[in-house]
């Protein structure tokens, strides 16, 4: 019998000892466990016991949000331990590099700085040799939807900032985005995490959309929104996240929603297309768009006699169905069309053209087009008289 309580008494005493080691190690640090307790317990049952965690999004993802919102919110001081869980959660120095450059665009010169003598820190103790950070990789390719990006810069920034447009066209796109140090897709991720970081929601549509079509899914958009609630805060997650619910509506990861099933009466809600994308009398109604993340939208457009539209762009094309009267089309570069009740018409994808009604008769078409990243449509300048009145050559 004592030989049985004696033996159950060291089972216990071992028991209670590798109990005692397989607790976790406390991330807070010893400030934060005496002075706030409850901060130092939700730090560590919660952030990195739970969020850090998630499946939904990697470590090493997670490490480039958290990076991406200490430097855009000049959190220095909390740079350092998060630099070196970065270089352990896979992200390497060349990218950390990368993302400081990437910054100094979206957060600004002096943000950018500031963590370079904290970047510099953790490179010397971690043995990082400053060549390892060079790269001479060829330049990323061009998205599919820069076009329509440069088009929507070349029509609403140049007419009243043509040096910020041109910087953003030649230097922004056309150079920090394709540089090989960092991939699109995480140049996305930390633009959306800076953008959402700072409350920037005015540029967080267009980079979340950018996301997307750079291999974020909608998952992981929201995911690092959720992340960044504990860098940034509260309220400016939750404002990033009725963005992103929005931008991502007709994803094709998005969840299905609304109606199965819609059938729009003609004529339904009419509103005159506006005088910036329009010349003459336009009306638009019957406008309809996709559900279940459908990309696909449109409405009927009627054009009294001598009304048509701007020159405009697709990012995925566009498709008309003319259903009464008579009227014009062209693309840049060729020659005006006569379009007729019953005909089809389909304008590639980025293509620049016009189309409207002919100058004695009236025309009504359908239109109909997918949205992609950034938008479904570009609109332009204005088609001048000149151009308009040019002999139209017949669709037979």
């Amino acid at each position: 019998m004592r030989l049985t309580l004696a033996t159950s008494a060291v089972v216990l005493i071992a028991t209670s000892a590798g109990a005692q080691e397989a607790k976790p190690r406390s991330v807070a640090p010893p400030l934060m466990q005496r002075w706030t307790p409850t901060l130092a317990d939700f730090t560590d049952r919660v952030l990195f016991g739970d969020v850090w965690r998630r499946s939904e999004l990697g470590p090493r993802d997670r490490s480039l949000v958290t990076v991406a919102a200490l430097i855009a919110t000049g959190k220095t001081a909390q740079l350092e331990g998060h630099l070196g869980r970065a270089l352990d959660n896979g992200v390497r120095p060349g990218e950390i590099a990368g993302l400081v450059t990437h910054l100094a665009f979206y957060s600004g010169w002096p943000s950018a700085v500031s963590s370079l003598e904290v970047v510099d820190r953790v490179f010397r103790a971690r043995g990082v040799d400053p060549a390892s950070v060079r790269t001479s990789a060829a330049p990323l390719p061009v998205p599919a939807s820069e076009a329509t990006r440069k088009s929507m810069v070349d029509a609403s920034v140049a007419p009243n900032a043509p040096k910020l447009a041109a910087l953003t066209n030649d230097v922004l796109f056309a150079d920090l985005w394709r540089r090989p140090d960092l991939a699109a897709r995480d140049r996305s991720l930390v633009t959306i995490a800076a953008l959402g970081a700072a409350g920037d929601a005015d540029q967080l549509t267009f980079h979340i959309q950018r996301g997307i079509e750079n291999g974020l899914t909608p998952q992981q958009v929201n995911e690092a929104l959720t992340h960044l609630a504990f860098y940034a805060g509260w309220p400016k997650a939750m404002a990033a996240v009725a963005v992103a619910a929005k931008a991502t509506a007709h994803s094709p990861e998005a969840p299905a929603s609304g109606e199965a099933l819609r059938v729009i009466p003609p004529a339904a809600e009419p509103r005159q297309g506006p005088s910036k994308n329009f010349t003459g009398r336009v009306t638009v109604t019957s406008a309809f768009n996709g559900s279940g993340g459908a990309r696909l939208g449109g409405a009927t457009v009627s054009f009294q006699p001598g009304a048509r539209s701007n020159w405009h762009t697709h990012p995925l094309g566009q498709l008309l169905v003319v259903t009464e009267g008579e009227g014009l089309v062209q693309v840049q570069g060729g020659q005006v069309r006569k379009i007729r009740r019953g005909d089809t018409v389909w304008t590639a994808p980025g293509v620049k053209h016009w189309h409207g009604a002919s100058a004695s008769r009236g025309m009504t078409h359908v239109g109909v087009s997918e949205s992609a990243p950034g938008q479904n449509v570009a609109w332009l300048e204005p088609v001048s008289d000149a151009v308009y009145q040019q002999p139209p050559a017949s669709s037979d």
